[in-house]
């Protein structure tokens, strides 16, 4: 082993780690962990816009400085999810507020006993509370009306303007803490879509089992219809955020990626639920003149009884097999773009190039039946013109 040298350069120092792409890494995961959770950046929003209205409404001199709780009362109020949400929200508040002061000071002014003039004020405060001007903030008129009739007897033009100007300051806080940090819910609305198309996709599995199997009922769309709402709900969200959000412009690809997806989400609930009304009329009204009325629902084959019993059957197959088809390219619908994958793309493909396999052999089937299915009614023929959207949208 050679001695270095007197001569010879001491070694250079080893470079600190970076820890930079760790906390890139970290500030990542927070980023997505606060983004699939919206509740707690509006909670962080509402308390920073709280504190700040708190703290500036200290330096208002005057009588305003008696009412300082107003000012945090109109933030809270007024921050809402958008932010044009926010505007119209503190708008409304306000106007809410002021009609129930004037409901209050004509109330006090008539002179009415004590429990009249509550009775009248709440009445005329609920009757305006459902002005459509009002939105949700309508039932701030009753609650105002009654504060100024209790709380400002004693100092009503100071209390009234106190009340409604700290309210109006603390929401333009609020206002501005939202335009400062603006909320864009796609996350949230990615998931309302990942829900709907799973519950599109288990309704056409349940479908199909039922065109199978005669003792399995046909399912009830009421699940599909409360996730079809709420997917359709949270995109509405999500491109009302985007108006008036100076961060929407950085994730134009992903709001147009995201509204297109939602648009085929939403046709393929509505095929589900197309399907189901023909099978459910299948099921109901099939050998109907031979079975119960009180059975009907119970135990009613899907398919009436045909000349060909082996024709029948495999027109029954081929139904179930066309809609199970259907179930597997709706799971396979991804959003496109950038972030789709190639595997995705090819699996669609595949799941759409199924169908249009799986309905091709339906309609034969069903055309091979038809001259000995002394005209039952079956929902074959239902099924085709209800799937087929699926492979045009």
């Amino acid at each position: 082993m050679t001695s270095r040298t007197a001569l010879e350069p001491e070694p250079e120092p080893r470079p600190p780690a970076r820890r930079l792409p760790r906390f890139r890494a970290a500030g990542t995961a927070a980023s997505r962990f606060l983004a699939a959770r919206p509740w707690l950046t509006r909670a962080v929003r509402t308390t920073g816009a709280a504190v700040i209205a708190w703290v500036l409404v200290r330096f208002i001199p005057g009588p305003w400085s008696e009412y300082p709780y107003y000012a945090p009362l109109g933030a809270v109020i007024a921050t809402s999810v958008t932010v044009r949400g926010t505007t119209r929200r503190s708008v409304q508040a306000v106007v809410a507020i002021a009609l129930g002061a004037v409901i209050a000071r004509v109330t006090d002014a008539v002179d009415l006993p004590g429990v009249a003039g509550i009775a009248v004020v709440v009445l005329a405060g609920v009757l305006l509370s459902g002005w459509r001007l009002l939105g949700d903030m309508g039932s701030w008129v009753p609650t105002a009306a009654l504060f100024v009739l209790i709380l400002g007897n004693s100092d009503p033009v100071g209390y009234i303007s106190a009340y409604v100007g700290l309210t109006l300051f603390g929401a333009l806080v609020g206002v501005g803490v939202n335009l400062l940090i603006p909320p864009l819910p796609l996350t949230p609305a990615e998931r309302s879509l990942d829900r709907l198309r799973t519950a599109t996709a288990e309704h056409l599995d349940a479908l199909a089992a039922a065109v199978r199997d005669d003792d399995e009922p046909v399912p009830a769309d009421g699940a599909l219809r409360t996730a079809r709402a709420a997917a359709s709900a949270a995109v509405a969200d999500a491109q009302e955020a985007a108006r008036g959000n100076w961060t929407a412009r950085h994730y134009r690809s992903w709001r147009q990626r995201q509204d297109k997806h939602a648009a085929s989400l939403d046709a393929a609930a509505v095929v589900a639920l197309d399907v189901r009304r023909a099978v459910a009329t299948a099921r109901t009204v099939a050998d109907a003149g031979a079975t119960p009325p009180e059975e009907r629902e119970v135990h009613v084959p899907i398919l009436a009884r045909a000349g060909d019993q082996e024709r029948a059957d495999a027109v029954r197959e081929g139904t179930a097999r066309a809609i199970e088809a259907g179930a597997a390219l709706v799971r396979a619908l991804r959003p496109d773009g950038p972030g789709a994958g190639t595997e995705d793309a090819e699996a669609a493909d595949r799941a759409a190039a199924d169908l249009a396999q799986a309905l091709d052999d339906l309609q034969e089937a069903v055309a091979a039946d038809r001259a000995t299915a002394d005209g039952a009614t079956r929902p074959a023929d239902g099924v085709v013109v209800a799937l087929t959207p699926l492979l045009t949208g």
